[in-house]
């Protein structure tokens, strides 16, 4: 088995073709354009490790370029994610090696990482912790990531808070800059990011939370493609959340304008909301919000020291 270092971009066709296979459905549509995108963003350079047999593509890693501030300092950063074997490679420990490449590779940057894992597959935990370990990186495990549903409710009550369309991305970016909880790793993406994040292949919308006529947050939606036996179904999705100062109200405005901003093209109903880990939990039902069944146990990598091993709760989008 061969691991080479390569171009994300470039290697994005076997990506998918890895992707898609080694995550049967329902899972999320790993398509190349996707992984072009994910792996475009604006900031240190993405990298990616690729395994292959023979020639053969067998399995795949990468992260992600991301911005993040915690208690007032910002840097930037990475998500890795894409973490994938091809079922008849699997059982060879190939997850493992691919892990450890990527980190080895990742230490000399000093830059946090993030990573999400499920957080009922026991394997993938161990898998790394030990990679985690081995490349001599500090871990911090936060907050599990609970995806919520929502299905919109004509008979509700109408929320004082209302979410529109965002105008202008410096709107957005001035609620970005207003989130300072402490507690909170911040997704902090700059105008750059911000841009680029607009140019998903998949349809998304920024919206701006205004109360009593003052801005009080943004979030991020978007409809999501998800792989099933019997196609491709389309989920309106709340991608981020930018609360300063997060309620049920506030909550329910974004869930409410998430369920109309793709009416007509959403396969199903409901709105799916993978990261309220920001919300109180007690704010959540009266917004509406239901638990599902999938949720992610979030973690901060570090290289040497720095302030976002003291996080307790990310924002950032699961991915």
């Amino acid at each position: 088995m061969q691991l080479e270092h390569v171009d994300p971009i470039a290697a994005a066709e076997e990506a998918s073709l890895i992707l898609r296979e080694a995550w049967p459905p329902p899972a999320l549509h790993y398509t190349a354009d996707y992984l072009k995108w994910q792996l475009g963003f604006p900031g240190p350079a993405p990298r990616a490790v690729l395994a292959r047999e023979g020639g053969e593509p067998a399995g795949f890693i990468g992260v992600a370029p991301r911005r993040f501030r915690f208690r007032g300092a910002a840097s930037p950063g990475y998500v890795l994610s894409f973490v994938s074997v091809r079922p008849k490679f699997q059982g060879q420990g190939l997850a493992s090696r691919l892990y450890g490449e990527l980190l080895a590779s990742l230490r000399a940057s000093g830059l946090p990482i993030v990573v999400f894992v499920e957080a009922r597959s026991g394997p993938a935990q161990r898998v790394l912790y030990n990679a985690v370990k081995a490349a001599g990186l500090k871990r911090k495990q936060l907050a599990t990531c609970r995806n919520h549903g929502f299905v919109p409710r004509p008979s509700a009550a109408p929320t004082q808070a209302v979410a529109r369309p965002a105008e202008a991305a410096a709107d957005v970016l001035a609620a970005i800059a207003a989130c300072g909880d402490d507690r909170v790793l911040w997704s902090a993406p700059d105008a750059a990011q911000l841009e680029h994040s607009l140019r998903d292949p998949r349809p998304r919308r920024l919206l701006l939370v205004e109360e009593a006529g003052r801005p009080v947050g943004a979030a991020a939606v978007l409809l999501s493609e998800i792989a099933t036996s019997r196609g491709i179904d389309r989920v309106a999705t709340v991608d981020a959340l930018f609360l300063p100062e997060p309620t049920a109200d506030r909550l329910a405005a974004v869930l409410r304008a998430a369920s109309e901003a793709f009416a007509g093209q959403a396969t199903a109903p409901v709105v799916s909301a993978p990261n309220l880990t920001l919300v109180p939990q007690d704010q959540l039902k009266p917004a509406g919000a239901r638990p599902t069944d999938a949720s992610f146990d979030a973690f901060v990598l570090l290289p040497g020291d720095g302030p976002w091993l003291d996080a307790e709760v990310t924002n950032l989008e699961v991915v």
